[in-house]
């Protein structure tokens, strides 16, 4: 595979057919694993189990697997999944089952309470002669539990903040600059709010407080789980609400149906000025709105010298998977200096290799997006990735809430949160 990925760094576009198989299912029962009872292989074509929440997933999935194709030929993947909110719920079973895939996918490093069905990648990359300095580090270091490597990422995408350039324009806004502090936000924030329009969508879980306490330097997590009692969470979580409750320029948020997300939507529709995602949306962001009237911003912060939160994306290999070369060499492909510079033609997310970054800039076409990537990834706040993530997750949805609604303070609901982790 080795001379194939060489060979095919200095050719251009190749025709490219990829199979998906059932990509709107709830599971793998739609990809039988009819390859001579090979698990994960549907004849000589890998399985992948992924999320998939619509037209965006679907078109990304099948990038990254030209992407690989591009960079060797022989390679076959087939994915398959649900939408990202019941996606890590799924797993555990996916993996357990008779038909599992032989490939599956991680967001945000969120690996550690997965690694008992996935296969170590340590000695594959030494036994294929891959250079892991290539790819960032952060994003090994995230997708590496008890120092070994579990996953190769595929994009290393920090949080930002997507704003609507008409809505400012029409506000008589500035548009942000890389030095914006809370305090210039709240004020777009205001000025955006106006004709049953909020000026921000909030985002649910933890992403949004981690995000906002790294942009000041304040990790989120350490060995050990959340830090739930520092005073940073608190204030980050008390900033959300207050942005509904004290300055009216935020939907409060409410109880979310699993696999939705309500501030996603609010931007994608026009029915708000700004959101705080991942790249990963962008995409479905310009199409909705306009390629021309999104724009990208770093996260504020206090100080007006915001630093990135980013989390690492990238495939991995199940311990079930039947022939786990055939499935290392197609992660290494669809990661692949050739392969993700490819995928940068078409998507926005930053490639999670070192030497693929000048395509990315390239293909963006607008300085304004590489300044930006440039700040949240160049200068980041590292933060590990907590074991029981999901679980936090799911209480803070649950119990934020009450926050917005005025029936619990910010303390209550995390001391409720805590006590659900304790359990």
């Amino acid at each position: 595979m080795k001379s194939r990925l060489k060979s095919m760094r200095s050719r251009g576009r190749v025709g490219v057919s990829v199979a998906l198989v059932g990509v709107l299912a709830l599971g793998l029962a739609a990809c039988s694993a009819d390859g001579g009872g090979t698990s994960g292989l549907d004849g000589e074509t890998l399985e992948m189990y992924t999320w998939i929440g619509g037209e965006a997933d679907e078109q990304q999935w099948s990038d990254y697997i030209a992407g690989g194709v591009h960079a060797d030929p022989e390679m076959k993947v087939s994915f398959s999944g649900p939408p990202i909110g019941d996606y890590y719920t799924k797993l555990p079973t996916v993996m357990r089952s008779s038909n599992a895939p032989c490939l599956v996918t991680f967001q945000n490093g969120r690996v550690n309470q997965y690694v008992e069905g996935l296969e170590p990648l340590d000695d594959l990359a030494k036994e294929n002669n891959l250079d892991l300095s290539a790819y960032s580090s952060a994003m090994l270091e995230q997708l590496s539990v008890d120092g070994k490597l579990y996953s190769l990422p595929f994009n290393a995408g920090p949080t930002v903040i997507l704003y609507n350039k008409k809505m400012f324009k029409d506000a008589g806004v500035a548009e942000p600059t890389n030095n914006w502090t809370t305090d210039d936000f709240i004020a777009a924030a205001k000025a955006t709010t106006k004709d049953g329009v909020y000026g921000f969508a909030i985002p649910q879980a933890s992403n949004p407080i981690a995000t906002l306490m790294a942009a000041d330097g304040h990790p989120w997590a350490d060995e050990n789980g959340p830090l739930i009692d520092d005073p940073n969470f608190h204030d980050a979580l008390q900033l959300l609400v207050d942005l509904s409750n004290k300055y009216e320029v935020a939907k409060p948020l409410e109880a979310a149906a699993g696999g939705t997300f309500p501030d996603i939507d609010a931007f994608n529709t026009g029915q708000a000025a700004m959101e705080m995602q991942g790249l990963w949306d962008l995409q479905h962001a310009q199409e909705s709105l306009g390629k021309d009237n999104v724009g990208i911003a770093v996260i504020p912060s206090k100080s007006g010298a915001s630093k990135g939160f980013i989390g690492g994306s990238g495939f991995a290999i199940t311990k079930t998977c039947g022939d786990k070369q055939k499935a290392f060499e197609a992660i290494e492909a669809m990661t692949s200096k050739s392969g993700l510079e490819f995928v940068t033609t078409s998507q926005a997310s930053v490639p999670a290799r070192l030497d693929a970054l000048d395509a990315w800039s390239a293909n963006a076409g607008s300085p304004e997006f590489a300044s930006v990537i440039e700040q949240m990834t160049g200068d980041a706040t590292p933060s590990p990735v907590p074991p029981n993530q999901a679980e936090l997750d799911t209480l803070l949805t649950q119990y934020e809430v009450d926050a917005f609604s005025g029936k619990s303070t910010v303390d209550e609901v995390l001391q409720q949160v805590k006590a659900g982790l304790a359990q």
